[in-house]
């Protein structure tokens, strides 16, 4: 019994996948090939408005605490932070939105590709043992 395991054991190794099946794959794959450059694009585009928008709040915070300021322009003040506050937030959520998008769909990608190859090679392997058993 021993014997014939490790006579099993070697023809397993020796197991490898046809050229056909490994051309098919990275035609499939070349074919599914998706471009992920507009998220790129978008991302880029958001940072540069978060980034011009804290600089624009930088430039026109108040120079010092000496300055003298109506009731009216503290509540613009105040309203304007909050307005640019709440839009960052909505960045934000964009961003975290379309990075989870992206990481669903490379978790998919990754698993329609490599999944069913990979439960062949066990049927596969199973296949040799319970005709080796069977002997």
């Amino acid at each position: 019994m021993q014997r014939d395991l490790s006579q099993l054991t070697r023809e397993l190794q020796k197991e490898t996948c046809p050229r056909r099946v490994l051309d098919e794959v990275q035609r499939r794959v070349s074919a599914d090939g998706h471009s992920p450059g507009w998220t790129r694009g978008l991302i880029s585009a958001v940072a540069t408005v978060l980034v011009l928008a804290c600089c624009i709040l930088i430039w026109r915070w108040p120079a010092g605490g000496n300055m003298q300021q109506s009731a009216d322009s503290r509540a613009r003040t105040l309203q304007n932070r909050v307005q640019i506050a709440n839009q960052a937030a909505v960045a934000m959520e964009l961003i975290g939105s379309i990075a989870a998008k992206a990481g669903a769909q490379s978790g998919k990608d990754i698993s329609d590709h490599t999944l069913p190859p990979l439960l062949n090679s066990l049927q596969a392997a199973e296949n040799k043992i319970n005709r080796h058993i069977k002997l």
